[in-house]
């Protein structure tokens, strides 16, 4: 009796045990790394750039300040302190963090869908940092030459100098096209899909490589002839152009698109032959790629293998399609797993990061300007830019029964 009251006792006076379960989240704070300048000189630009010849990262760390900072010195002090995931320095503590100012712009008529989804991300980056920040939105309407120079001339002259620019293909290369002052963030389109060379420094691109991953599912059985069903829009058309390019055994291409031909699915019974035992890549959205293997499974066409890229890296596939439809397939993805509470965040204001590559881009792309302006803010993301280009890993997983599964 004695034992169960001081239990009582323990659990009314300090609750937090009570929760010693694994399915709780721990009152305990998780640990941070930082850095402390226990230095009493001063140390200019050409006394950090010694450090970081001498290899020695956590003295430049530590001596960086108002004074001896720039551009280069700030993109070095970026890099290390996503390296050693350190979350505060001498330059920034005991201090109140700035207003972080960003600007997001993009054409609703063109890309209406992403206009919510996209701004519920960057709030949602911007609470998860808990910092003081102005964040204004601008609609271009469309992506016109003109419209475009309007809406960046407009955004710069409310004081803006960062920006994220949520544009089709048509879009970015009306900015590449442009001279201005600012720095453009363009998280949906890969620097690969323009129709020219970049031209300005002053624009990153964020968008995923179908290219790289149609190359790493080809490298899988390349001995085997490959098949391709393919969108006729302009994305469908040059995934089908990476794929030619990177399998020269391809025999067949076929377009797939049920609203421009309603007997697309039915005429899958008469590729029977050409379909059997080879490669097939699924160069079509959720809907159309589910139609195709489903007819597969009826028709009971089995092939070497199905490859698909991030198109198809959707849970709403796992959903609409048979296990047995997905037997031997394999998908690319380039979203890598985050950290939990930012995800949940984004979800609280309906903005998926797991599957959603756009969205997962869009946070980068803010996480970037927001480490410019803050370099001892938390990170999340781990990718790099590589001449004016986001670089992401590409990885393979097979749909299982409930999840995307790492290829074994």
């Amino acid at each position: 009796m004695l034992k169960k009251i001081i239990l009582c006792v323990i659990v009314f006076v300090y609750p937090q045990f009570a929760l010693a379960s694994g399915k709780y989240l721990s009152p305990l704070p998780l640990p941070n790394t930082e850095v402390l300048n226990l230095e009493s000189k001063s140390c200019n630009t050409n006394c950090l750039r010694d450090l970081l010849r001498k290899g020695q990262v956590f003295s430049f760390i530590a001596n960086v300040n108002k004074e001896n900072q720039n551009d280069a010195i700030i993109t070095e002090l970026n890099a290390l302190l996503s390296a050693l995931e350190i979350s505060e320095i001498p330059y920034f503590m005991g201090t109140q963090k700035p207003f972080f100012n960003i600007a997001l712009m993009f054409p609703r008529k063109s890309v209406g869908r992403y206009s919510s989804t996209t701004t519920n991300v960057v709030l949602s980056y911007l609470l998860s940092q808990k910092g003081r920040f102005n964040f204004e939105i601008f609609d271009s309407k469309t992506e016109s030459l003109e419209d475009v120079e309007a809406v960046l001339q407009a955004i710069y002259a409310k004081g803006y100098r960062q920006v994220i620019a949520i544009v089709t293909q048509e879009g970015a290369n009306a900015i590449n096209a442009l001279d201005f002052d600012m720095l453009v963030f363009i998280p949906t389109v890969h620097k690969m899909q323009l129709d020219e060379a970049i031209r300005t420094p002053n624009v990153i691109f964020g968008g995923i490589s179908y290219a790289e991953q149609i190359q790493e599912l080809s490298a899988l059985n390349p001995s085997v002839q490959a098949v391709s069903f393919y969108d006729t829009s302009l994305i469908g058309q040059q995934m089908q152009a990476y794929t030619q390019e990177a399998n020269p055994n391809l025999v067949y291409a076929q377009s797939f698109n049920l609203k421009e031909n309603p007997n697309s699915s039915k005429e899958i019974k008469s590729l029977k032959n050409i379909l059997r035992s080879t490669r097939i890549f699924l160069n079509t959205p959720v809907t159309n790629s589910s139609i195709i293997l489903s007819q597969m499974t009826y028709n009971d066409i089995r092939p070497s293998g199905v490859y698909s890229t991030q198109i198809n890296y959707n849970p709403s596939l796992l959903s609409i399609t048979q296990e047995r439809d997905r037997a031997n397939m394999y998908v690319a993805n380039s979203i890598m797993p985050l950290d939990d509470l930012l995800v949940e965040n984004a979800r609280f204001l309906n903005a998926d990061l797991e599957y959603n590559w756009i969205n997962y881009t869009t946070a980068f792309g803010i996480e970037y300007f927001y480490t410019r302006s803050m370099p001892g803010a938390k990170r999340y993301f781990k990718e790099k830019i590589k001449e004016q280009q986001v670089q992401y890993d590409v990885e393979i997983l097979q749909p299982t029964n409930t999840r995307f599964a790492p290829l074994q």
